[in-house]
């Protein structure tokens, strides 16, 4: 008798030990997302002209008319002007532009797309 009323309380607690570990398994990805989240970057947009281009520093400057904004630009960076890609020196100051970037922990804004709203007729 005794047997059986330990097998029966074992398989109980063989079940909320698999219980416990379902419920661990679930939080623990789950609060590694949610934290994931929090640390990517937030994706800005700023349209305006060019003031300044240095492609030796990898910097571009656009005014919005209102205020000045400073972009970081680098080898990732996608330049494109209509459906080809561009390089930095390619865009010239009163260039309409439109830049996708975020802002990096320390400040600095990094541009990850300009588009250059120019458009050139091939015709």
């Amino acid at each position: 008798m005794e047997n059986k009323l330990e097998k029966k309380g074992g398989g109980g607690m063989k079940i909320w030990l698999c219980v416990i570990i379902l419920a661990v398994s679930l939080i623990i990805p789950a609060a590694s997302f949610c934290q994931q989240d929090q640390d990517a970057p937030r994706m800005q947009s700023k349209e305006g002209v060019v003031t300044q281009v240095d492609s030796v520093g990898s910097l571009l400057v656009v005014s919005d008319g209102i205020e000045m904004l400073r972009f970081n630009v680098d080898q990732d960076t996608k330049i494109q002007r209509g459906v080809d890609n561009i390089m930095l020196d390619d865009l010239e100051s009163d260039d309409p532009v439109n830049v996708n970037y975020y802002k990096t922990p320390d400040g600095v804004l990094k541009a990850v797309l300009i588009t250059d709203g120019n458009i050139i007729s091939s015709f």
